[in-house]
């Protein structure tokens, strides 16, 4: 269903920007740089252009695209036993909780029964935050290059959420005076727009945040009129790259810790790992790249229905069973990995020409193997960094947790077959699906998991990779693939 809005744009602004003054969905993974090509619309008398580079000189009819539904991974690995819960008041009438997974790419928001234990219903949607860059460099930079860039995307990332929670109430028959908690994890960046605080020095060296420590207040001092006396908790960050949902996710998934060492991974544009056994734990943060997101990869696309999310010998399966119109993360590497096996990419990443894929009418270019070898070399040589430090192998490493819905999608024999992690380690995953939001909800119903995380917190040493003296050495060789 199309309908029509009329958008003033100012002399020398872009199509783009006034696209988004109205809240208007567009993709635009590179922030408006002209470098992906994702923003093209179609205009009236004129054609396809892309909406970043395009500036109104008069009245014109444009056509957005219908932005197609998101497939979001809500699901997830959940503790045995779980954390002890909370005794709530069974007089104390605003029993309802939100935790909300802040993803620079989705959010999920669960509605939660503080006094039952239980899940009510959960929502999720791409973040609004997108059509100023896929990445949360972009949105730093826009941040800096507008006066009212900071306030733009807390003002959108707020909204979108209680309009989530809004409809979560409704849904089941709640009242909006009833939700007395939210908690709420993301990276530091996420949560600093969440707060309203300019993220301008995650980017800056030293790259210091203005918080990392937790974070409470209430939801009429951010904005939020339907719930203004909800306490809010933004669960604490270790770093300006390794934020509350690596410490939630890490959280959930080692209450009841194994023996030996085990690996967490969450895989995005940016990648988090994190190390660990009884004694010792060591987290880095690498700059993947938006290869495995959909961006800078010529026929890349999110998670969305029509994207190829999986391709073998015997054929390619979508998402929502679709026709075919893109590829997603975990396509994207099945694709490289047969194109290897082939032999049509060499071990240093040599394609001749565009490689027609399964379905035939996509296509990898040579500059898309260069993307996915920056991405994945990147995520590998932070492991090998970590596993240099504890002074261990893949061998000794007995379970690696694969977060998020690249890791929940990811197929093992292809990860391992372009060398994302190391080998010996790709049949050892355990696909942990939404840590970040299971932890998120534990925080809300367990004062044990609440201080669990605290604890852990405290103990994680956080490895600076841009100045660690292997890592550079370690990238340039996981850029090349296995033989």
């Amino acid at each position: 269903m199309s309908s029509r809005k009329r958008i003033e744009v100012k002399v020398g602004e872009s199509l783009l920007s006034g696209i988004r003054s109205k809240g208007l969905y567009i993709q635009a993974p590179c922030g408006g740089k002209g470098i992906c090509g994702k923003c093209r619309v179609e205009v009236e008398g004129v054609g396809r252009v892309k909406a970043c580079e395009y500036f109104p000189e008069k009245e014109v009819e444009v056509y957005l695209p219908q932005p197609s539904a998101m497939q979001v991974l809500t699901e997830s690995f959940w503790p045995d036993p779980e954390p002890a819960p909370d005794n709530f008041p069974d007089n104390d009438t605003s029993f309802l909780g939100l935790a909300v997974d802040l993803g620079t790419t989705t959010v999920v928001v669960f509605l939660e029964h503080l006094r039952e234990h239980r899940n009510i219903g959960v929502r999720s949607f791409p973040n609004p935050q997108h059509t100023y860059g896929a990445d949360v460099v972009s949105r730093i930079q826009f941040c800096r290059e507008n006066e009212e860039g900071t306030l733009r995307l807390h003002t959108e990332i707020v909204k979108a959420i209680e309009e989530a929670a809004a409809g979560l109430c409704k849904e089941f028959g709640y009242n909006y005076h009833q939700v007395s908690r939210m908690s709420v994890t993301g990276n530091p960046t996420m949560l600093h727009l969440f707060k309203g605080v300019n993220p301008e020095s995650i980017a800056i060296y030293p790259f210091t945040p203005v918080f990392l420590e937790e974070q409470n207040f209430n939801g009429a001092s951010i904005g939020i009129s339907l719930f203004p006396a909800a306490g809010i908790e933004l669960i604490a960050s270790v770093s300006s790259y390794v934020g509350a949902d690596i410490v939630a996710g890490l959280a959930s998934v080692s209450v009841n810790p194994p023996s030996g060492w085990s690996l967490f991974l969450d895989i995005g544009t940016n990648g988090e790992m994190v190390l660990w056994n009884e004694h010792e734990i060591l987290a880095c943060a690498t700059a993947a790249g938006p290869a495995f997101e959909g961006a800078r990869i010529s026929c890349g696309m999110a998670g969305v229905e029509g994207a190829v999310c999986a391709i073998g010998p015997d054929g390619y399966e979508t998402i929502g069973g679709k026709p075919p119109i893109g590829l997603c993360g975990s396509g994207l590497v099945d694709g490289v990995a047969l194109l290897l096996d082939a032999g049509k990419i060499d071990m240093m990443g040599y394609l001749e020409e565009d490689a027609k894929l399964e379905p035939g009418n996509l296509f990898l270019t040579p500059q898309d193997i260069r993307e996915v070898q920056l991405a994945k070399g990147a995520i590998a040589a932070g492991i090998k960094v970590l596993m240099h430090d504890a002074g261990i192998g893949a061998e000794e490493i007995r379970q690696v947790f694969m977060a998020g819905g690249f890791g929940y999608a990811l197929h093992d024999w292809s990860a391992g077959r372009i060398g994302l992690i190391p080998l010996g380690l790709e049949k050892k995953q355990i696909r942990a699906g939404n840590t970040s939001g299971l932890g998120a909800r534990l925080w809300l119903h367990s004062e044990e998991f609440r201080n669990f995380t605290r604890e852990l917190t405290g103990r994680i040493k956080y490895v600076e990779l841009s100045d660690h003296p292997e890592f550079n050495d370690f990238f340039m060789w996981e850029m090349t693939f296995p033989e």
